[in-house]
C-alpha cells in the first residue's frame, strides 16, 4: 500500500546583496539576533559599484529566488554618470517581483540614524551622516574590527527602535535623505513569521 505524501509547500529562497563591510555584517547581526531567514554570503557583499551587484543580481535571478539589493546611493550625487546608472539599473528592476531595491541616501549610516533619530535633513555626504550616527554610537567605525561585535546592531534594534526606524524611513520616502531598508525589514520580518 502506498503512503500518501503531504503537500508540502516551498519556500522562495531569499538573498541579500550589498555593497560591503558595513551592510554584510549588519544583516548578518539581524539574522542571528533576529532569527530572520535569508542567505547571506561575504561573495554577495564584495561589491563597489552597481555593475557588480547587477552581475550577483542576474546570476541569483536564474533560480527562482528574492533577492534584496542593498546599497548606497551618494554616488549618484557626485557623478551624472553613476546617477545615469543607478537611474537605469532602479528602473529595470524596479518592477520585478523577485527583487526589492533598498538604497539608502547618503549611505547606510541614514538607516542606523533613523533608529535613535527622526530626521530627514539634508547630509551633504556620507561622512557628515556618519558623523550625526555618532551622536548616538560613539564608537560606530566602518571597520572590522567594530562592524564584527553584534553588540552596535543589538543596541540600536533593542526597545522597538528599529519599528520606529521603518516607519521615518517610510514617511521620508523621496526626500533629501532617505533609506528603503525597511523594504528588506518587512520582507524578512514577513518570511520569519511563515
Amino acid at each position: 500500500m502506498r503512503k500518501s505524501s503531504k503537500n508540502v509547500s516551498t519556500r522562495q529562497v531569499i538573498y541579500i546583496v550589498g555593497e560591503g563591510l558595513t551592510e554584510l555584517y549588519y544583516f548578518s547581526h539581524l539574522k542571528k539576533l533576529l532569527g530572520y531567514r535569508y542567505s547571506i554570503s561575504p561573495r554577495f557583499f564584495d561589491n563597489n559599484s552597481i555593475e557588480k551587484i547587477e552581475k550577483k543580481l542576474n546570476v541569483l535571478l536564474r533560480e527562482d529566488v528574492i533577492v534584496i539589493c542593498v546599497f548606497d546611493a551618494d554616488v549618484s550625487r557626485r557623478s551624472a554618470i553613476e546617477k545615469k546608472k543607478m537611474t537605469a539599473f532602479k528602473r529595470k528592476y524596479e518592477k520585478n517581483s523577485n527583487v526589492i531595491l533598498c538604497d539608502s541616501l547618503q549611505s547606510i549610516e541614514y538607516w542606523f540614524l533613523l533608529h535613535y533619530e527622526d530626521t530627514c535633513r539634508y547630509f551633504q555626504d556620507a561622512a557628515t551622516t556618519e558623523r550625526a550616527l555618532k551622536v548616538y554610537i560613539p564608537t560606530y567605525a566602518k571597520t572590522r574590527k567594530f562592524l564584527e561585535k553584534a553588540s552596535w546592531v543589538r543596541n540600536m534594534i533593542a526597545d522597538d527602535k528599529m519599528i520606529t526606524a521603518c516607519e521615518l524611513a517610510e514617511k521620508y520616502q523621496g526626500r533629501d535623505s532617505y533609506s528603503e531598508i525597511y523594504k528588506a525589514i518587512k520582507k524578512v520580518s514577513i518570511r520569519k513569521n511563515d
